[in-house]
């Protein structure tokens, strides 16, 4: 949806380099579904919209980052290169940021007009100094087939319902084959919709393989005796789990998908990194990297990711 937006935005900028006219020319030929909405970009356009977009898109690797690691980058910074900085991060990420920064330095951030006219040039200087801090996010939206490798491309959000998928998955591998007392009093802590999902799981991996099968076991034991409520249980299990499909060749994998954690959720990763590379042959590894596609194609089924993917994870699951 975002995506649209910009490219609607874009349209609209470039239709006005050539005159109002020739630009509102062009909802003849919009369709009904377009002819709205890009009429209300024209009117909005004016000459820095370009200038904005480009902007927006020159820092989209750096918005793609947890704001916490940002704030440890931004600590270093002047107030004017901040102000620049902030001015084109996600409004979430602004807020967050906001709060976090020393008084200070944010009493003294330049006014929204100054670090919104910056030249291009500045600008870029700017995103190369600040993204020396980080692992570079390459990324591209033209894949064919989303793999294992791709997961860093995921939003922060997205992840965040990656690692309940996986932890859902993880607590029915657990329960397969257990008394019905145990799988009673396991689903009476969850509300009617989500035991009826988890009961439906345990019976579809009723087939799976036993090692996988102990393996979940295993990692319900392993979370210790710590109290944690069923949102961090369900988080934590699945970074153990999704730690399990790691392989010890995928350092620039970590590296990548840490500057999109929490700094707990990249703690906890990597702690289960340390822990688990190595005990799992490569069969089991694959098998592990097969469950998390899984869980992310239907997270894209459901409509929880973002659409530049759907054909891309569509084209694996054929």
């Amino acid at each position: 949806m975002a995506t649209h937006t910009m490219h609607l935005q874009a349209i609209a900028a470039l239709a006005l380099l050539e005159g109002k006219e020739e630009a509102y020319s062009l909802l003849e030929y919009a369709g009904p579904s377009l002819n709205e909405p890009l009429q209300i970009h024209l009117e909005n356009a004016s000459g820095q919209s370009l200038q904005a977009l480009y902007a927006q898109e020159i820092f989209s690797g750096i918005s793609e980052i947890h704001p916490a690691w940002l704030l440890e980058a931004l600590r270093q910074e002047s107030p004017r290169v901040i102000g620049v900085i902030l001015r084109h991060l996600p409004s979430k990420h602004v807020r967050y940021l906001l709060e976090h920064l020393p008084h200070q330095k944010v009493i003294r951030l330049p006014k929204l007009v100054e670090a919104f006219y910056v030249p291009n040039e500045i600008l870029n200087l700017i995103r190369r100094r600040f993204e020396r801090h980080f692992v570079p996010l390459k990324m591209s939206h033209q894949i064919q087939t989303f793999e294992f490798e791709h997961l860093y491309y995921l939003k922060i959000e997205e992840l965040t319902l990656l690692f309940r998928e996986l932890g859902l998955n993880e607590l029915a591998l657990s329960l397969v084959g257990g008394t019905k007392t145990i799988l009673k009093a396991i689903l009476n802590r969850f509300g009617l919709r989500e035991a009826k999902e988890i009961l439906s799981r345990v019976k579809v991996f009723d087939s799976e393989d036993k090692w996988l099968l102990n393996d979940a076991k295993y990692s319900i034991l392993e979370l210790g005796g710590e109290e944690l409520g069923i949102e961090s249980f369900l988080r934590e299990l699945g970074l153990k789990a999704l730690a399990k499909a790691f392989s010890r060749s995928d350092t620039f994998l970590f590296e990548a998908l840490r500057q999109k954690l929490s700094p707990d959720n990249a703690h906890l990763l990597k702690r289960y990194l340390e822990e688990y590379r190595g005990p799992l042959s490569s069969q089991k590894i694959a098998k592990r990297r097969t469950l998390v596609l899984s869980s992310l194609r239907k997270l894209n089924e459901e409509g929880k990711l973002d659409a530049i993917w759907a054909e891309s994870l569509k084209e694996q699951a054929a």
